[in-house]
């Protein structure tokens, strides 16, 4: 089954999908996480350190409950490699909501292109326990934890 939005990308090379991906990214916002889809093959593999998930319903699901669910939600670009069809993205992520306050991480996505431009595969790396060190009562756990585990200084 061919992809619906085989036609938007397939002049792009891999450099110039990925920029084009990362400024979708940068941008986002409720409206336009359609528009993101439209980036994203029909069979793209998402992970995250909340959610393992394949396909673009669910994938666009994601970022729309992201909206839902925090408020001022941000991503800056700090760096971004292709090699051959993988690319790199190095961002801060920022939003706020009323469990946790304002919050700010940086992380790293991992992006393959299929042969038509398309995402097909999106994982994100970053220290989720810096988020759930700011929820209550499981904050104070994950501290304790992230110290006991933590190198410890002479």
């Amino acid at each position: 089954m061919s992809d619906s939005s085989d036609s938007i990308s397939p002049s792009l090379n891999n450099s110039e999908a990925l920029d084009y991906y990362a400024t979708a990214l940068t941008q986002l916002k409720p409206g336009s996480i359609e528009a993101l889809g439209e980036l994203v093959a029909d069979d793209i593999h998402f992970r995250d350190p909340f959610n393992c998930l394949d396909g673009k319903a669910n994938f666009i699901g994601v970022m729309a409950e992201m909206f839902e669910q925090l408020d001022e939600v941000r991503f800056d670009l700090l760096e971004a490699q292709i090699q051959g069809n993988i690319g790199y993205l190095y961002w801060r992520f920022s939003a706020t909501s009323s469990l946790t306050g304002a919050f700010v991480t940086e992380g790293s996505s991992r992006i393959c292109f299929n042969d038509q431009g398309l995402v097909n595969s999106h994982l994100d790396f970053w220290d989720a326990s810096l988020l759930m060190q700011q929820f209550p009562l499981l904050g104070r756990v994950v501290g304790m934890i992230r110290k006991k585990a933590g190198y410890k200084s002479a």
